[in-house]
């Protein structure tokens, strides 16, 4: 065949230089015995490019070679498949990926050096998830997670957990994060962790990957000509200080917020209810919080005292009888308000020292903030709280008490428990409220301590009332660390009314008790540099039995140890402690600069030695610690807030730190 000039300009010009090869061997030269090129592997794809399954479930994916010929193959047989990180899911030389933990990885098929990779997410099973809805877990208080089924002390190492990413926020978070699994949000399935900050902003996050770091949504709970309140006692700005609560029966997440109109300067409380798959509000809100009772203590007016925004809503919320309860320290009196949770509207307000006066440095009277714990509930609706320094007198005056209300959402003071020392408390702003409530799984105890560094341990049958010796208390531990030679010493102070003298430790409690197997964990805060422990965990069997202490010891002035623990129901028990070190906003009498804050872990069973220290790998440091804040685990994964940048920063972020497997 004779190919003609005007269909040689038409063809690919590899085939016509082959075809005048075999048409004209006798064109100046030999035929040719060559060969073709072999041809080469050129790239890899690998499908699905992504994919979401369960813990546990399984995802085939292919991989499919590109070759120097433009020809393709399933190359799924011959390629190395590898699964990063290898905590999250497995990889079989097949491609098949096995979910192993919540959390993102990557499936990557690889030969002679090429390679592609799909996104792989794996969710935790509906039926395995914990869902933390509340401050330390539950409305009693426990600060466990029984849930968790990836975490165990074996795993727990430097070199296997570590920081995955941080969140960026537009302000500290004080409160503590909450999370959801299996949320929709946009029309897909996400382990949902929610953030609240100082400048008046919630976000949710998904919980698991990371992305862009842009969360799935954020609002602000600011109204027009608005800002967070910018001369109150948290700096720079004072917006959301409380932990929130979800009830996730109606998808919907209770916020309080301050705010102040910057026209007229006036500041109040809101009560958001805020739709948590779009940050949207509910049921009518937001509800401007007001509160009035009789009295006549000296911010009292025509003899009504009133609750205003000198006070701090740090307490944590309590969702329990279908009533928010809200909690106020840090003023003149303290105060406990309720609300419907469908309607919005007030359904209950006490106030803790209507008509007397606190004495001391900060002369409040029987404030409400619990070391940013906030109000139990036991199983059958009743409510509890401790309260802050201030005068005692059984009627109206509620300082430095353990207090019971019923369970029908109109705050009734029912029973209380006062410690015989409450004058020195008073006098010496050794608040009861500087730490939270643990009310005892399993029994009807419950357990109380503050600044002094004593617990109290009462029967919430029969809480005590006032007696000589705390003799209505089941049992008082006037030092944590008596066996260890850091015996109570005594000590004095004088006001209006006398002097007073008791027993106190060089140490104070500005945590919330943990439970885990038949033990309890108490935070301490050293006073002194020679307290050696962080954590000091009791044998509790109707009383309590000192058995092991933590170290090394928290930081001077480091103000919060509450623990949370993760344990796959009564099996690999972690505690998870947050040292926030100089935490912003210290009280540091030496002045020292704020630090990095430090995640420590430590198996439930054996506290001499760390599991885990984020100080060990300079890439786990997180942020700034805050004071009382503490952590969540849920579903393989840490989560604590800190502060991104220093106070001195104009407009200064938070960062919400994520830890797991690595």
């Amino acid at each position: 065949m004779t190919l003609r000039p005007r269909y040689l300009l038409s063809l690919p010009v590899s085939f016509v230089v082959l075809s005048l090869v075999i048409t004209n061997p006798g064109c100046g030269g030999s035929p040719s015995n060559s060969a073709p090129p072999a041809k080469t592997l050129t790239s890899i794809s690998v499908k699905p490019t992504s994919a979401s399954i369960a813990v546990s479930a399984t995802q085939q994916f292919t991989a499919t070679g590109t070759y120097s010929d433009h020809s393709t193959a399933n190359v799924s047989s011959t390629a190395s498949w590898t699964a990063l990180p290898a905590s999250v899911a497995t990889a079989s030389s097949s491609g098949l990926a096995t979910g192993t933990t919540a959390g993102s990885t990557a499936v990557s098929a690889s030969i002679n050096g090429i390679s592609a990779s799909a996104a792989l997410i794996v969710t935790a099973p509906a039926g395995g998830v914990a869902n933390i809805v509340m401050w330390h877990f539950d409305a009693q208080r426990t600060g466990l997670n029984p849930n968790e089924a990836s975490l165990s002390p074996a795993t727990v190492t430097p070199q296997t957990f570590g920081k995955l990413f941080s969140y960026l926020l537009d302000g500290y978070e004080y409160g503590q994060p909450l999370l959801v699994s299996n949320l929709t949000i946009n029309g897909g399935a996400h382990n949902v962790v929610f953030a609240a900050t100082e400048n008046d902003s919630v976000y949710a996050f998904d919980a698991d990957n990371y992305g862009s770091g842009a969360p799935l949504w954020q609002v602000s709970l600011l109204q027009p000509g608005e800002t967070p309140i910018v001369d109150g006692p948290i700096q720079p700005f004072q917006g959301i200080t409380s932990t929130p609560v979800i009830d996730t029966t109606s998808n919907t997440t209770y916020v309080v917020s301050t705010q102040t109109l910057t026209s007229t300067g006036v500041s109040t409380f809101r009560l958001n209810a805020l739709d948590i798959t779009t940050g949207k509000q509910k049921f009518g809100g937001p509800m401007t919080l007001q509160a009035s009772v009789p009295g006549t203590n000296s911010d009292s007016v025509n003899g009504v005292a009133s609750l205003t925004t000198s006070c701090v809503q740090r307490a944590a919320l309590l969702l329990a009888n279908s009533t928010v309860y809200i909690g106020f320290g840090g003023c003149h009196s303290g105060w406990l308000l309720a609300y419907d949770a469908q309607s919005l509207a007030q359904t209950g307000v006490f106030n803790a020292s209507p008509n007397q006066n606190g004495e001391g440095t900060y002369a409040s009277a029987g404030g409400i903030w619990m070391g940013g714990g906030g109000p139990a509930a036991d199983d059958s609706g009743n409510v509890y709280v401790t309260t802050g320094n201030g005068p005692w007198d059984g009627q109206t005056a509620w300082g430095d008490s353990v207090l019971k209300f019923a369970n029908n959402g109109q705050l009734q003071l029912v029973d209380y428990f006062t410690p015989d020392d409450y004058r020195f408390m008073n006098c010496h702003d050794a608040d009861l409220a500087s730490g939270g409530l643990l009310l005892i799984p399993g029994g009807t105890e419950a357990l109380a301590a503050g600044k002094t560094g004593k617990l109290y341990l009462v029967n919430t049958t029969n809480l005590g009332k006032e007696q000589a010796n705390d003799a209505g208390a089941t049992q008082t531990v006037p030092g944590v660390l008596s066996d260890q030679g850091f015996t109570p010493y005594p000590a004095s102070c004088t006001d209006t009314l006398g002097t007073w003298t008791t027993d106190v430790n060089s140490y104070e409690i500005f945590s919330t008790a943990s439970y885990f197997n038949g033990s309890i964990y108490v935070g301490i805060t050293p006073t002194a540099t020679a307290i050696p422990v962080g954590i000091v965990q009791f044998q509790y069997s109707g009383t309590l039995t000192p058995l092991l202490e933590s170290s090394p010891a928290m930081q001077l002035g480091s103000n919060g140890a509450t623990a949370f623990i993760s344990a796959n129901g009564t099996a690999n028990g972690i505690l998870w402690i947050i040292d926030h070190g100089e935490p912003l906003q210290n009280q540091d009498p030496n002045g020292a600069a704020p630090t990095t804050a430090t995640l420590r872990a430590y198996d439930t069973g054996n506290l001499d030695s760390e599991l885990y220290d984020s100080g060990i790998n300079v890439e786990d440091a997180p942020g700034y610690g805050i004071k009382f804040t503490s952590p969540i685990v849920a579903n393989g994964k840490v989560y604590i807030g800190t502060g991104h940048d220093l106070t001195t920063v104009p407009n200064p972020r938070g960062e919400l730190d994520v830890y797991g497997s690595k």
